[in-house]
Order: structure tokens, then sequence, then C-alpha cells
């Protein structure tokens, strides 16, 4: 078994499990640290991983998965389908509100206040395709709907932030997934991290964000081992 680990935002490794129980020995890793594989996908505590040794000797057995079931403070919490659907609303009344405004400074002619010019229909093509790739490639990492109710969308396997590329990818995603009469959507209500079609095509997630729970995550990557 490879497993990699999450250090300050990236993924590390891969690594043997004797390595891992080499770090964690030397006090290098914290058993409460992530930890992701192929085999079993998902970031979790390494101690959770079979084979993987605490320090004072205790292994990692099938029975000692219990272990690790208490450790859920900072861990992410995936956000499910029907409140990624309410921000998804909360931003589809911003873009359309944008829209209006676009349409209403390049109008067609002075008596079509809502019928836009060539070029205002351009610019609302243009505001449509970038406002949530470029908002979800920002410091915030959410749209504005989505910050509203408290989400980001982070790199699946990383748990960073995202590159304006996954972004693009994610909008044409759910634009596939429309598509398909939005089953690709409604993925995000049944997968293992609740992750939408779009959400695969880029390699995302959407998690439930705090400030305590932001602080927790990087405290446990920064502070000494």
């Amino acid at each position: 078994m490879q497993i990699y680990v999450s250090r300050g935002g990236k993924k590390i490794g891969p690594y043997s499990l004797e390595q891992i129980n080499h770090q964690l020995a030397a006090g290098e890793l914290s058993p409460v640290d992530l930890g992701w594989s192929e085999t079993s996908p998902g970031w979790k505590p390494i101690v959770s991983f079979t084979g993987v040794i605490m320090p004072g000797g205790a292994s990692s057995t099938a029975a000692s998965l219990n272990i690790a079931t208490p450790i859920t403070i900072g861990l992410p919490e995936y956000a499910g389908f029907w409140i990624r659907a309410v921000a998804f609303l909360v931003d589809i009344v911003i873009i359309t509100v944008f829209g209006l405004v676009i349409a209403s400074i390049f109008k067609r002619s002075p008596n079509e206040w809502l019928t836009p010019s060539l070029l205002g229909a351009l610019l609302q093509v243009l505001l449509f395709v970038i406002y949530w790739p470029a908002l979800w490639a920002s410091r915030m990492q959410a749209t504005a709907g989505q910050r509203m109710l408290g989400l980001r969308v982070v790199d699946a396997a990383t748990g960073g932030g995202i590159s304006i590329t996954q972004g693009l990818r994610r909008v044409a995603g759910i634009i596939f997934s429309g598509l398909l009469l939005g089953a690709g959507l409604i993925m995000a209500g049944f997968t293992e991290r609740k992750r939408g079609l779009h959400d695969m095509i880029a390699g995302t997630c959407v998690i439930k964000d705090s400030p305590l729970r932001r602080w927790l995550q990087e405290a446990r990557t920064t502070l000494p081992q």
C-alpha cells in the first residue's frame, strides 16, 4: 500500500507503510495527519489505515479502525446536493442581475432596454463563463452564493485551492451534466465525498467551511510534530 500525506495543503509522497510507521515513531508525522491511498480513497487520519503502527506499538488492524473514528475535529465535511443547489440558485440570481445591467448599458437601441447589442451579448456570455472559475480559483475559493452558505471548492487530492483550468473544466462538467438532464449534478447526493460528475472531471470537492474548521486544519499542518 502506498499512502500520500497532506501537508500545508499539498499532497506529498507516496510512502510505504514502513516509511509511515518510521515517521510516526520519529515524531515526523502525527496520527491525525491526513492520508490518502488508491485502495482507500478519501482523506482520513493515517492511523485508520490497516498496518499503521501507533507510536508506542499499537498496530492498526481491522479492530484499530475504531481508534480513528472519534477523530473528526478539523477534518473536511463535504457539502451535499441540496446546500450546493441553493448556492447555485443564488449565483444564478447574481449572474442574472449583472446580465441585465450589461444589457441596459450595451443595449441594441435606445428603446430596447433589455435587448443587448452584439457586444453586450458577448459580455454576458463572458460573464457566465468566467464568473465561476475566477472565483473558485481566487483566495475566496467560492462563488458569492457558496460563500454565503459557508462552502469552498478545493482540490480533491490536496485539499488546497484549485487552478483556473480546473475551474473551467468544472464549468464544462456542469454544462455536460445539464445535457444529461442533471444526472451528473444529482450524483453529489450519492457518491463518496459527495462529488458530482463535474467534480470528478475537474478533480475537485466542495466542503463546508468555517473559520474554526479552517484554523484547525491549518494548525494541524503547521504545529511542530
